[in-house]
């Protein structure tokens, strides 16, 4: 279940992963750079020097980067209008199957119930973290489930699952930022993968049939 070709890159690019990671000080980037597939600019597009190279600018299949700024301080661009996206490649074997599906192939789950800051109304995120220790992330809109940037998450949550990898049952997280949009309130899970009943019971109640393909496709 992996992409050679990414897991090939990240085996040139182990150290100057650990290299971001130390200088950041940011104990979970080496997961986060991998999980989200990031991978660096000057090494992509410019010349492929495997010399140890601190990288600050890591793009994702999205479209997306993450900047180390000044103050090791850490920058997340949505849509960055500064790459070529007709140059960027999906190294997902499995992109573009259905969320049911790719449940089945996950071992840990991040989900966040949000209430909009207008209309009150509940917006849906998903995130599994698969058996190949990629992320996908999920947005459910009108009723369907789109899928987005992992980066989407932000920082605090990604952090949040690369400490819980571990996870055997559940765990809510208790603060509003680690919702991965700006909302008004939220409510926001952890958990293993088959998810356990009691948690099924919990968010049968929470989000109603949004997530009833958990329980119904072959999860449990």
């Amino acid at each position: 279940m992996k992409s050679p070709s990414i897991e090939r890159l990240y085996a040139q690019l182990n150290k100057h992963i650990l290299l971001v990671q130390s200088y950041t000080e940011v104990n979970e980037m080496a997961f986060i750079i991998k999980a989200c597939r990031l991978k660096p600019h000057s090494f992509i597009f410019q010349k492929r020097d495997t010399k140890l190279t601190l990288h600050r600018w890591w793009f994702d299949e999205f479209g997306n980067s993450l900047r180390i700024i000044k103050n090791k301080k850490i920058k997340i661009a949505y849509n960055d209008l500064n790459l070529d996206k007709s140059q960027i490649i999906c190294t997902d074997l499995y992109y573009g199957l259905s969320v049911d599906k790719i449940a089945k192939m996950s071992k840990l789950m991040f989900l966040s119930s949000m209430k909009e800051e207008e209309t009150y109304q509940t917006q849906m995120f998903i995130t599994f973290l698969g058996l190949d220790n990629f992320l996908r992330s999920y947005v459910n809109l009108d009723g369907e489930w789109l899928q987005v940037s992992p980066l989407c998450l932000g920082m605090r949550a990604l952090k949040n699952i690369a400490r819980n990898l571990d996870l055997r049952y559940f765990r809510e997280l208790i603060s509003k930022e680690n919702a991965p949009l700006p909302c008004a309130s939220a409510r926001t899970w952890l958990s293993s993968m088959p998810p356990g009943k009691e948690f099924l019971q919990l968010m049968t109640k929470e989000c109603n049939q949004t997530l009833s393909f958990l329980n119904n496709k072959g999860i449990i």
